[in-house]
């Protein structure tokens, strides 16, 4: 049975995800009714008036549980920060759900953005007749006109003992499919999957110091080039047929370096992998999400300039976050030590188990970066 189209959306929160990222997927299920049945609201009015001048549905000011008597949506989106949960669900989605409930309004679907709180918190708080789900989209976008989201990884998170009606589970996945590759997933595996994919992030590290260390060297080596030879070593080492959504090749760098950037890129690729098999996850579905967001990032970096990965990177980096920390990790503890293998490779004298290093730092960085989203994620 379809769902029809003819239904109202809230959603909780206008920074980055709500407001701009998620639009194309309101346009999905909408249509030309976004404008009048999509209804954001903010904690402030901070910004409201840029808000209101680019988006093309209403936009208020702290008028959450009003927004809901008014609306009954039939999908409210939760993408306020983290801490913010447990207190717009304690005082605004609890009261409104049992007043539903005595007037027999139907609940609607929650869809909850963000590595946490676990989805079942909304069943423990809200009631076992409610439906959420848990997003964490690929956050992948369209980029010189090659649709990266069609290839990140995103992960949707049910739980399993509250399962959805088969439509509205569908439509849920069908949202998410919006924004990258959909994986089903447990919360906790989740949190795998997004600490491995902010660890694969570093593959941008990576081409910095390659380009860094080759112009100390005389050689003209974008960071472009090394993304694109780091691709192709990828997917060669993976079987990958064909070239993708872009070509890519190592004869994009010079011969002196081809050999170093395949290994390494086959080294770092394999210990965040080993690193998610070790949690528990069953391996065709790690290495799965894992080449998704692997190739995605050094796709990123194949047509991005250097300057616009770092605008990127300090765009999506929330302070204190995955991403942060595992940047903070590889600049600590490898950056230095991978552009003197760099040097030592071009002057001949890098022992090849330099890579088995390299597999462990990468694992170890990971590991370090999935405990730091456990404790995030149980603050």
């Amino acid at each position: 049975m379809s769902i029809s189209t003819d239904y109202n959306i809230v959603v909780v929160g206008m920074g980055y995800i709500g407001s701009k990222h998620l639009l194309p997927g309101y346009q999905m299920l909408l249509g030309d009714k976004v404008a009048t049945n999509v209804f954001g609201v903010k904690a402030t009015d901070r910004g409201i008036d840029e808000l209101r001048s680019r988006l093309p549905f209403a936009v208020s000011v702290n008028n959450t549980a009003e927004l809901l008597r008014q609306t009954t949506p039939d999908i409210v989106i939760m993408c306020p920060s983290p801490k913010q949960i447990p207190i717009i669900v304690q005082e605004i989605l609890l009261p409104y759900f049992n007043e539903a409930r005595e007037k027999g309004i139907s609940l609607p679907d929650i869809y909850t953005f963000g590595p946490s709180p676990d989805p079942k918190f909304y069943y423990d708080l809200l009631g076992n007749d409610i439906n959420c789900v848990k997003f964490l989209p690929s956050m992948a976008e369209p980029f010189k006109g090659i649709p990266l989201q069609k290839r990140g990884g995103s992960f949707l998170s049910f739980v399993p003992d509250h399962p959805f009606p088969e439509d509205r589970r569908q439509r849920a996945i069908d949202f998410s499919n919006m924004f990258g590759l959909t994986f089903l997933v447990s919360h906790e595996m989740s949190l795998v999957g997004l600490s491995a994919k902010n660890t694969a992030h570093t593959c941008y590290e990576i081409c910095y110091a390659v380009s860094d260390v080759m112009a100390e060297r005389g050689y003209e080596v974008s960071t472009s080039q090394v993304g694109s030879a780091m691709r192709a070593a990828f997917r060669k080492h993976l079987g990958l047929e064909g070239e993708g959504l872009y070509p890519s090749s190592l004869q994009d760098v010079p011969e002196e370096i081809r050999g170093f950037i395949e290994k390494l890129s086959i080294s770092w690729f394999e210990g965040i992998l080993k690193y998610i098999i070790s949690t528990g996850c069953e391996p065709d579905l790690a290495r799965n999400f894992h080449g998704a967001n692997f190739e995605t990032w050094n796709l990123t970096i194949q047509l991005a300039t250097r300057e616009e990965l770092e605008i990127s990177t300090k765009n999506h980096a929330t302070k204190g976050g995955v991403n942060e920390k595992a940047i903070e990790v590889f600049m600590n503890y490898f950056d230095n030590q991978l552009r003197e293998a760099i040097r030592n490779h071009l002057d001949n004298i890098l022992p090849v188990s330099f890579f088995d290093t390299a597999e462990g730092v990468a694992f170890a960085i990971n590991l370090t970066v999935n405990r730091h989203a456990h404790r995030l994620a149980n603050k």
